[in-house]
């Protein structure tokens, strides 16, 4: 018996494929009623994509944890206490999956962490042409994950695991909680056994604000990455300048 490989080849054409290659540019998107009364829930008025993203960089810069918590509550994300997660909610979080989906996670993180150890990231100095690279890893990378529908643990790896090899100093993710103030298990386990130092209760464009320039309970970073919906992709934006993106 011979192990096989089976690829599956999407063809142009294909309406995946053409809905990719013909994104509309997000600086284009029209949001539909669902997005209008999201807005209006946090500020009492509807108010376009980036208005309302504006409106929270603003608050959770100049309120900080105060901001975070009363945004986070109008959206259905309950944090009754710290916004930090547990080392032992972390760890309750292994009750929850399945032994296979961790030894999956496991077996993606070490090949993610191979490839990246193959990649060159020394130093190097040419004194005789006065010219070099300095390669210095960021202190603090910031990482967000989505935690509703498209909630993708393998996110968390991709992001995390090279930031680790990198050397950076501190790994910290912001994923969001349910209306009882959970975050789903499989993203904290991804988050563990890629190796993040800290992870927060925390989702949208509050998120991205409060690791763009720190609050009480959350540190400032230096760089921000993973995906998100148009808010989150919007906060990005806004808030680059004062902290990398990706």
């Amino acid at each position: 018996m011979t192990n096989e490989t089976i690829l599956r080849i999407a063809h142009v054409g294909t309406p995946e494929a053409e809905a990719i290659l013909h994104r509309v540019p997000i600086d284009e998107l029209t949001p539909d009623d669902a997005v209008s009364a999201r807005t209006e829930v946090v500020f009492g008025i509807p108010l376009s994509p980036e208005a309302f993203v504006e409106r929270v960089r603003l608050e959770v810069r100049a309120r900080g944890d105060d901001a975070l918590r009363e945004i986070g509550a109008r959206l259905g994300e309950t944090v009754t206490g710290s916004f930090e997660t547990s080392r032992e909610e972390i760890e309750a979080a292994y009750q929850h999956v399945s032994a296979q989906f961790v030894a999956d996670l496991r077996v993606a993180a070490d090949r993610i962490e191979r490839f990246h150890r193959q990649q060159p990231h020394g130093s190097w100095l040419d004194f005789g042409e006065g010219l070099g690279q300095v390669v210095r890893p960021l202190d603090r990378v910031g990482l967000y994950a989505p935690s509703g529908r498209g909630a993708y643990p393998s996110s968390v790896l991709m992001a995390a695991v090279p930031a680790r090899v990198a050397g950076v100093q501190e790994v910290v993710l912001c994923t969001a909680p349910d209306a009882n103030g959970r975050q789903r298990p499989e993203m904290l386990v991804a988050a563990d056994i890629a190796g993040v130092h800290r992870v927060f209760k925390l989702g949208g464009a509050q998120a991205i604000c409060a690791m763009a320039y720190g609050t009480q309970s959350v540190p400032k970073v230096d760089k921000i990455l993973g995906p998100g919906n148009l808010f989150v992709v919007l906060a990005k934006r806004r808030v680059y300048g004062a902290v990398d993106i990706d």
